[in-house]
C-alpha cells in the first residue's frame, strides 16, 4: 500500500511539475498578451464620447478608460524587468477583469513583427518606420497647433483623424504609413526623407 502511495505521489508531483513548465509564459507570450490589450484599450478610447457633445456620458466612461490605460501600463516595468510569467498573470487578470477576448484582438504576433524587422522590404513600411512617421506626424501638428494658436476642436479633429493608426500599425503598417501620409498631406506637411 505504501508502495502504491509513494507512486502515486510522485506521479503527482511529475504531473504538476509538468502543468507548470508547459504553463510558463514566454517573452513572446508576454508580448502578445500586452499587444492585445494596447490594441483594446485604443478601442476603449475610441469608443468615448465626444466630451462636446455628451459630457455625461465622456465622464462617465473616461475614468474606466484611464483606469484600464494605467494598470496596463504599469505591467511594463514587470515586462521589462523579463518576469515574463508575473507580466502574462497580471495581463491575464486584466483581460479577465475588462472582458476581453485576447485572441479575439487579432494582433501580429512578436515573432511576426521580429522577423518582418530582420527582413525589410524597400517597397513595405514596417512597424518602426510606422511608428516614426506617426511621430513626425504628430510633432509637426504640434508644431502648427502652436504657431497658428489653433483651438481645442483643432485637437479633437486631429485625434479622431488619426485615432485608427495606433490599430493599424499592428495590423497593417504599411497601411498605417498610407494614412499617415495622407493626412500629413491634408495638414501640408511635407516629410523629408
Amino acid at each position: 500500500m505504501s508502495s502504491l502511495l509513494v507512486r502515486w505521489c510522485l506521479f503527482a508531483a511529475a504531473t504538476s511539475l509538468a502543468t507548470s513548465v508547459s504553463a510558463a509564459c514566454s517573452r513572446e507570450d508576454a508580448f502578445n498578451k500586452m499587444m492585445a490589450l494596447n490594441q483594446y484599450g485604443m478601442k476603449l478610447q475610441a469608443a468615448l464620447p465626444d466630451p462636446l457633445k455628451d459630457p455625461a456620458g465622456y465622464n462617465a466612461n473616461y475614468q474606466r478608460v484611464t483606469d484600464f490605460s494605467t494598470r496596463l501600463g504599469n505591467v511594463g516595468k514587470t515586462l521589462a524587468a523579463k518576469h515574463y510569467d508575473e507580466a502574462c498573470a497580471t495581463y491575464d487578470a486584466l483581460a479577465r477583469e475588462y472582458r476581453v477576448d485576447i485572441a479575439g484582438q487579432h494582433v501580429r504576433p512578436l515573432s511576426e513583427i521580429e522577423a518582418e524587422a530582420k527582413k525589410p522590404r524597400k517597397d513595405k513600411c514596417d512597424l518602426a518606420e510606422a511608428a516614426r512617421r506617426s511621430m513626425w506626424l504628430t510633432e509637426s501638428f504640434q508644431k502648427q497647433a502652436q504657431d497658428q494658436h489653433l483651438d481645442r476642436d483643432a485637437w479633437q479633429r486631429f485625434g479622431k483623424e488619426t485615432e485608427p493608426v495606433g490599430m493599424l500599425m499592428q495590423q497593417d503598417p504599411n497601411e498605417a504609413c498610407g494614412l499617415i501620409d495622407d493626412i500629413a498631406a491634408k495638414y501640408g506637411f511635407q516629410r523629408t526623407p
